[in-house]
């Protein structure tokens, strides 16, 4: 068996050699010279909040342990969200599997095979974020040197157990409800996580959390006094933040620790494995099954236009909805919005002065920001690939590439701008900001939703994947990285831009301080010229780049 698997890898590791190579030495070198920006970018970032975090008195040192620990559970229940949410197409639903199932192969080095491929698609962004924190915090702690490989090491332990957990509950499911489609199995699967850790977290109530519930500076040293772990004992995100901390004090708590994490991890890979030797097969014939006997039916969505422009918008929209993976990973986008907005409603007393409502209006800005592109790079930038075959029926049409981007660029605009606007004004409806913030924050947002959609629909059309028909392993490739990282590269540049006049107007209605006209006013000028650039720009290199194709 470990034979086979080994030569699976060694032909997926040739595929990727191959394709390395062939990039041409503009692109390899734009690749890795954003990817270098933004975990350089990361990392100033974080060094900057722990060692703010770090000066301040009685409650800093282990607001950090607490905020590290936060942030390695949020991972843990994101990498399993990502890793059910890719695993149907990846062990049953992958083109290849056809051709895999007939080799002299054993099933279950087909499945640790693609567990392994499955762990690296949905996990690379959050490694992309959790290699310069670890970094950081170890550099704003001391940590000796022995920490920094040793906590990579565990880092990338720790994306291993979603991934087999997810492979295990989706073999399972598939198993006992065989008759059950793609898009139900992917819900029940996502209904039990959310369900399981809303119980646990309602019944462990993490202590970080009632930081929500303090109202004044008694209560905040009592907070800090009785400050506990986040996740819980049992939990693998407490063990590796036990890792990273065990370098502070006694080596032993870190080396316990470490070999927890480890057992634990190959107690799960074979706990999976023994679930795929009994299910795998199983499952991946009865999916096949009964998709050959599923009833074909029109679709709702479905109405023959004659106007080109309409047969397009009708076109994407039954690809979206004919793809489980994407309105289900964007409903759960959705709805953690959704409950992060609804839960400003909680914000501590001492929030609720005037300068404080408009610092959280700006951050909140941001977050959304954020949170928009990679939502962008997840379903917008994989559009223009997943026309597959088709597109060179586009190519040969009397249908411009020109109009094609215009029409998918206006209708993810208008949905961008819905969930923008929407979340915007919702956030400082509850935070209860000044009018002028209110009114012009949905201003700016309108840019800056212009601004992404046009970024990945460019690069979406200047580096296509029309040899792929999974939309995680496509926004997963190189073109999606550098889409990711540009994305978010254009917001922070324009945070940073709205920074200075953001400054002078909290300086003026807060401080009494005269208000600089010419700042405020060159502020925005360049906001509105650096993303009218970033809005026409990635469509001509897209529309540019189709054209010369040859189809």
């Amino acid at each position: 068996m470990i034979r086979d698997l080994v030569l699976i890898l060694s032909a997926r590791a040739k595929m990727f050699l191959a394709a390395v190579k062939s990039l041409s030495a503009i692109r390899a070198v734009s690749f890795v010279f954003v990817i270098a920006c933004f975990v350089l970018g990361a990392y100033y970032i974080f060094i900057r909040v722990f060692g703010y975090l770090m000066n301040v008195e009685v409650i800093g040192p282990g607001l950090l342990d607490r905020l590290i620990e936060m942030a390695l559970f949020v991972f843990f229940i994101m990498l399993l969200f990502s890793n059910v949410i890719t695993s149907f197409s990846t062990f049953y639903n992958s083109r290849e599997l056809d051709f895999l199932f007939s080799l002299p192969v054993p099933p279950t080095s087909i499945y640790l095979a693609k567990l392994l491929e499955n762990c690296l698609y949905a996990s690379w962004a959050t490694l992309t974020i959790a290699f310069p924190l670890i970094i950081a915090y170890g550099v704003k702690t001391g940590a000796p040197p022995v920490y920094y490989p040793l906590s990579i090491v565990s880092i990338i332990i720790y994306m291993v157990i979603p991934a087999a957990i997810a492979s295990a509950l989706i073999a399972i499911l598939i198993r006992i409800l065989p008759r059950l489609g793609p898009r139900e199995v992917i819900m029940i699967s996502l209904a039990l996580i959310l369900g399981l850790t809303y119980l646990y977290v309602k019944v462990n109530n993490p202590g970080l959390l009632k930081i929500f519930e303090t109202e004044n500076e008694q209560s905040l040293l009592l907070f800090a006094a009785q400050l506990t772990t986040v996740g819980g004992v049992y939990i693998p995100s407490t063990w590796l933040s036990n890792i990273l901390r065990g370098f502070k004090g006694a080596a032993s708590s870190a080396t316990f620790n470490f070999l927890l994490l480890f057992f634990v991890t190959l107690s799960t890979l074979l706990i999976s494995f023994i679930i795929a030797k009994v299910c795998y097969v199983r499952s991946w014939l009865s999916t096949g099954e009964h998709s050959n006997k599923k009833v074909r039916r029109k679709s709702f969505l479905y109405h023959p236009q004659r106007n080109a422009a309409k047969t397009i918008l009708f076109k994407d929209l039954l690809i979206f909805v004919r793809e489980p993976t994407q309105w289900v990973q964007l409903s759960v986008f959705l709805i953690l919005l959704v409950v992060y907005i609804f839960s400003l409603r909680r914000t501590p007393i001492y929030f609720f002065f005037p300068l404080w409502r408009t610092i959280v209006a700006f951050a909140n800005f941001a977050y959304i920001s954020f949170v928009l592109a990679t939502l962008g790079v997840r379903f917008i930038f994989p559009t223009v690939s997943l026309e597959r075959a088709g597109i060179w029926f586009i190519g040969s049409s009397p249908l411009s590439f020109r109009k094609v981007l215009l029409v998918k660029y206006i209708f993810n605009l208008i949905t961008a701008v819905i969930i923008m606007e929407v979340l915007l004004l919702s956030a400082n409806l509850f935070i209860k900001v000044g009018r002028g913030v209110y009114l012009l924050m949905p201003v700016i947002g309108l840019f800056v939703a212009a601004s992404l959609v046009s970024i990945n629909l460019g690069l979406g059309s200047r580096f296509p994947h029309f040899n792929e028909d999974n939309p995680s392993r496509i926004a997963a490739g190189s073109g999606g990285i550098i889409a990711a990282l540009m994305s978010i590269a254009y917001v922070g540049a324009s945070i940073v831009i709205l920074a200075a006049p953001a400054y002078n107007y909290l300086s003026h209605k807060f401080m009494d301080m005269p208000v600089n006209h010419l700042l405020v006013y060159a502020g925005f000028t360049l906001f509105v010229l650096f993303s009218t650039f970033t809005i026409v720009m990635p469509l001509r290199i897209g529309i540019r780049s189709l054209e010369r194709r040859d189809f």
